[in-house]
């Protein structure tokens, strides 16, 4: 078994904060309540029925290239405590999981696709890649970004 050696980073709560509070995301799209279920990008787990959620687009990327997808994502309307564990998110470790490995540039350098639980394994092995800088965990069946895996 790989030594897990790296951490997960959930959407940091300012941005989160901000987001929720403002009438348009970041790319002109009014916020739009959800009424189905999904993942939280800020706690990192799927909402219980009850739990209200916001529809937003978003980019995880720091610079512009064509590799810097925007894409759907969903947060707790209401708020929600941030993910802080070291691991892959219980919510997480079974489903069918996108990895996409991305170098220094922010292009990606190789991709995956994890559908046997070996998602925590996995991560660890693309960053054991010295041409990896981080990895994005993506929906294996709609390809929205979930959270981001660095190097401890």
């Amino acid at each position: 078994m790989i030594a897990l050696r790296y951490r997960i980073s959930a959407l940091p709560t300012a941005a989160v904060e901000r987001l929720r509070r403002a009438p348009f995301d970041d790319f002109g799209n009014p916020l739009e309540a959800a009424v189905e279920s999904g993942p939280c990008r800020h706690c990192l787990r799927y909402a219980q029925p009850g739990e209200r959620l916001v529809l937003l687009a978003y980019s995880p990327f720091e610079r512009t290239n064509p590799y810097a997808e925007t894409g759907p994502i969903f947060v707790h309307a209401d708020g929600c405590a941030r993910y802080e564990d070291a691991g892959l998110p219980p919510d997480f470790a079974a489903r069918p999981l996108a990895l996409r490995g991305y170098d220094a540039a922010q292009t990606i350098a190789r991709a995956e696709v994890v559908v046997d639980g070996t998602a925590a394994e996995r991560i660890a092995a693309l960053l054991d890649d010295p041409q990896i800088a981080f990895v994005h965990v993506r929906s294996l069946t709609h390809g929205c970004y979930m959270f981001r895996a660095d190097r401890d």
